[in-house]
């Protein structure tokens, strides 16, 4: 029989650590693990480790690598980790990571399990197949955190979830780091002007991974739409973050295409995003597929109104007509409707900002999960 020897031990799952939301997630909740005396452990099941040098050093980090998508055989590697460090918890990010973990698990009632899925709408048949597999395994022990209200009764229909063990915690953001009042010190236009917008000029903020459910293309079809209606002030769409050079491409002949060369600004990946919220006048999302988006949430603390194309947990954040607007996926007319709307109600800054404080505080959303990982194994 294994020895479980440290209830404060926690190891941590995860694909990777490139440059995401989801992997942004885990390591705020590892480090302040670590800060009030936990023992959290990190493994990665790849090499993509960009966001390593965030964890704290005080961390054990370790690479379980896999020869294939579906070598099992890392589970044995896994286990043998949790089991050298006397782990009773185990938090998975993503049903792969999940699947991986439990398999080595199945006839050991002494550990629990905690799955965050960061993905919700699955992007061919072949992936919820997979996914179906993944989530079959969830036992009575097993804990589904998840993020939103909406991707929970989605999760829970899609692949007959409904009696597994679960609950929601909703994203959190550092409101003390999301803060304008940091900049209040740079000259705002003189930064506008470096991309060759004028200060008295709109822009819409996007920030997004250069992938398909992303849907950057939407974006410009509806800045297109904006621009060739009668009376409406031209917007910038500004665009940060990178992924697939392909589809960037793409985005770049679109561009041309439709004559926006002035208009639209790819500023590539930034490791700190905070200046262009300050510089922005509206936030956007014009995904075909998200959860509860961690970008909006700064932008919001920045006191920017959200357009936000109506998927996962937009509802549970945006207030229509207030603190953003809500869009139809994949309708790049309904996207420019919630663009004009959102433009419109943009002097909200103060009470937006308060609302996220009071909801969706990372403060808050540690408390909940040190409040749940504290809790005796089941």
């Amino acid at each position: 029989m294994v020895a479980y020897s440290n209830p404060k031990r926690i190891v941590f799952v995860i694909h990777g650590l490139p440059m995401g939301g989801a992997e942004k997630f885990m390591i705020s909740i590892v480090n302040h693990l670590y800060d009030i005396s936990y023992a959290p452990v990190v493994v990665l099941l790849s090499n993509d480790d960009t966001l390593a040098n965030e964890i704290n050093p005080g961390v054990p980090l370790y690479k379980v690598l896999k020869n294939s998508r579906f070598d099992i055989t890392v589970s044995k590697k896994i286990k043998k980790i949790i089991i050298d460090h006397g782990a009773q918890k185990i938090f998975c990010v993503n049903p792969y990571s999940y699947f991986l973990t439990k398999i080595s698990f199945l006839s050991d009632s002494n550990v629990q399990i905690f799955l965050s899925p960061h993905t919700t709408k699955p992007f061919s048949l072949y992936n919820w197949f997979q996914t179906f597999v993944y989530y079959r395994l969830v036992g009575k022990k097993d804990m589904v955190i998840y993020l939103c209200n909406k991707q929970q009764a989605y999760l829970s229909k899609k692949y007959f979830l409904s009696a597994s063990q679960h609950t929601v915690i909703y994203n959190g953001i550092s409101t003390d780091a999301f803060n304008p009042v940091h900049f209040i010190d740079i000259d705002r236009n003189s930064f506008r002007s470096s991309f060759s917008i004028d200060k008295d000029d709109k822009v819409i903020l996007l920030v997004a991974r250069i992938n398909p459910e992303k849907r950057h293309m939407d974006a410009l079809k509806a800045l297109s739409i904006i621009h060739h209606m009668k009376g409406v002030v031209k917007p910038h769409l500004m665009i940060v973050g990178s992924g697939n050079a392909d589809l960037e491409q793409q985005l770049q002949s679109t561009v041309s295409a439709l004559g926006l060369e002035r208009y639209v600004h790819f500023a590539g990946n930034q490791s700190d995003v905070r200046l262009f919220y300050y510089i922005s006048d509206i936030f956007t999302l014009t995904s075909e597929s998200e959860t509860f988006s961690i970008a909006a949430l700064e932008a919001m603390a920045f006191g920017l109104p959200c357009a936000l194309t109506d998927v996962g947990g937009a509802r549970e954040m945006i207030v229509e007509d207030w603190n953003g607007s809500l869009a139809n996926p994949l309708h790049p007319s309904s996207i420019a409707n919630a663009w004009i709307n959102a433009l419109k109600n943009n002097r909200n800054g103060k009470a937006i900002r308060k609302f996220v404080e009071e909801r969706f505080s990372l403060t808050k959303m540690l408390h909940q999960y040190v409040q749940l990982l504290s809790q005796p194994t089941r």
